[in-house]
């Protein structure tokens, strides 16, 4: 056995799974949460007089990604140089300072300009997105580790993943309006708790041995371009980058500040809904993301049976079906009608990440050694995308409010779709050279 394979993790060797998982899920709650909190935050600044809207707000949230688009590839290499442990315990740990100083404008004016905000929550933002990056290719590739050989399985702890993330984000939707609402600015305080508590499960209950050594070999700058520019990766990056730009219109702080903003359009139901509606307006995004998690329970037995371009392709499509229900529904649409357009779509959606996870998995088989390099990937098209979601969300939403939103989703889907259709020509011109993986379309 050569020194290679002695160092690359098996399928079957304990990697602390459930602690990882449930960290994951503690950090896109307080993540997610944070998000919603900053949106009730600016609803507050400008009904204080501060000189805010929905484009600086959207510009703000996104450099949180912005930073996680930049720094992941960095940190998912030094993760396999230096183990996986020690980014998962320090992650949390950075995101909870950031939280921490968001609402640092208003502790020095009640009214604070708007220079000043932008400098206290962008400092916030991007130490948000520097843990993010830390963070994510760390995770996923300690998962991969503990699902090589094994399709069914890494199918299973992919969908186990997203489902952490959604179900994080389902009790972030429920909980951050709700913390807002009762404890203003020490809600902020809570939810840096939350990270903190996410640091400690790592650091009790994942070993140094089982979340990935040091690897043995060092890969060369010019290696890590070749890892990073192959062709079936790059292929796959357009769409991955428009889905979560649908997603960084829709589960960040831009849809609080147009359900609960004073803003309002004729013929349209939603816009200010939930104005003085913590309530209200958590419970409606809770069972949202709730059921969308429900979803990806439903798809973990199927992730891993099925073609994954294909299954890549119809998934995109149900972001417009859902696109589709909920314009109706904010036209007045009767629910008998909607909802369900609305409910179709999410299953469908509610498949993509666990494929997408499932199908980076399986190019990073063959560069072992550099796991964390490609699992960096997924933090640059999350940051990439949820930066691009984020300000023409702003744009689309100063336009035309919440039909915005639901029009921006159905263009961005389409722009998958395409990416897509290339993607399947460029995999069935490729054959896998890793043995027990099937080509992919």
């Amino acid at each position: 056995m050569s020194a290679l394979d002695s160092a690359r993790p098996t399928a079957t060797r304990p990697v602390g799974t459930p602690a990882v998982l449930v960290a994951q899920l503690l950090i896109r709650s307080a993540s997610a949460a944070g998000a919603l909190a900053l949106g009730a935050y600016f609803v507050d600044l400008a009904r204080a007089g501060a000189p805010v809207g929905a484009l600086i707000l959207g510009v703000l949230s996104g450099l949180s990604f912005l930073a996680e688009l930049v720094l992941a590839p960095l940190a998912g290499s030094a993760s396999d140089r230096r183990g996986r442990r020690v980014f998962l315990v320090a992650a949390p740990l950075l995101a909870a300072a950031g939280i921490l100083i968001t609402p640092g404008a208003s502790l020095i004016a009640v009214a604070p300009s708007a220079a000043l905000v932008i400098a206290v929550v962008a400092t916030s933002r991007l130490l948000d997105g520097a843990g993010a990056a830390i963070a994510a290719p760390a995770t996923l590739g300690l998962l991969a580790d503990a699902s090589d050989d094994d399709r069914m399985r890494r199918g299973r702890v992919t969908s186990l993943y997203e489902l952490s993330s959604s179900g994080g984000i389902a009790v972030g939707a429920v909980i951050g309006p709700l913390l807002y609402g009762a404890w203003g600015l020490w809600s902020f305080v809570a939810l840096a708790a939350v990270y903190v508590v996410a640091s400690l499960l790592v650091l009790l209950f994942v070993r140094p041995d089982a979340a990935g050594g040091p690897s043995r070999l060092q890969a060369g700058v010019r290696e890590r371009i070749r890892i990073i520019g192959q062709p079936r990766l790059l292929a796959f990056l357009p769409a991955w980058i428009a889905v979560n730009a649908i997603l960084g219109t829709w589960v960040t702080s831009q849809i609080t500040f147009v359900l609960a903003g004073d803003r309002t359009a004729d013929g349209q139901l939603l816009p200010g809904a939930f104005a003085g509606n913590e309530v209200g307006l958590s419970a409606v995004l809770g069972v949202y993301v709730l059921v969308f998690s429900l979803c990806i329970v439903a798809w973990a037995f199927f992730i891993g049976r099925l073609p994954t371009v294909p299954t890549l392709f119809v998934t995109v499509a149900g972001a417009i079906v859902a696109s589709i229900g909920l314009l109706l529904l904010n036209h007045g649409v009767s629910l008998a009608i909607a909802i369900p357009i609305v409910v179709a779509g999410m299953f469908l959606e509610a498949g993509f990440t666990p494929a997408a996870l499932t199908h980076l998995s399986d190019i990073s088989s063959e560069f072992r050694e550099n796991r964390g390099l490609i699992m960096g990937v997924y933090s640059v098209v999350v940051g990439a995308g949820y930066l691009l979601g984020n300000v023409l969300g702003g744009v689309f939403a100063e336009w035309l409010l919440f039909d915005g939103l639901a029009i921006l989703t159905i263009g961005l889907a389409v722009v998958a779709m395409a990416s897509i259709l290339v993607m399947a020509v460029i995999e069935r011109r490729m054959v896998p050279r890793v043995p027990g993986v099937t080509r992919s379309s």
